[in-house]
């Protein structure tokens, strides 16, 4: 089954997502900071990375910078600029949706890495 982590600090967001992709059978563990995200890819395989940006302690950008492992990591953001959009991408997110979340475009995003 694969393994999905989900790094998002607003609880309703993160309960979203999570709720979403168990239902659909995936195996879904969570971080509500970049600190806790990259300790726990870190410690764990994961199938799929889904990564907020605005963040405390360690911002998503941090994480990319950070985080050496060749997981797919999708970036969901509320900010959806070409700018932001491509600076995510130079540091090596594979994907971006933008916030908020349409269910089938989401779902549809995850079963491309998944």
């Amino acid at each position: 089954m694969p393994q999905i982590l989900i790094i998002e600090d607003n609880d309703l967001n993160l309960k979203l997502m999570k709720d979403i992709l168990e239902s659909q059978g995936y195996s879904v563990d969570t971080a509500q900071d970049g600190k806790e995200g990259i300790e726990k890819a870190n410690l764990n395989e994961y199938s799929l990375i889904l990564l907020d940006i605005q963040m405390p302690v360690v911002s998503g950008y941090d994480f990319l910078a950070l985080y050496k492992k060749n997981t797919p990591i999708v970036v969901v953001s509320a900010c959806a600029m070409d700018e932001e959009i491509k600076k995510t991408k130079e540091l090596g997110c594979a994907d971006y949706i933008t916030k908020p979340i349409k269910i089938s475009d989401f779902l549809s995003t995850v079963k491309n890495y998944v």
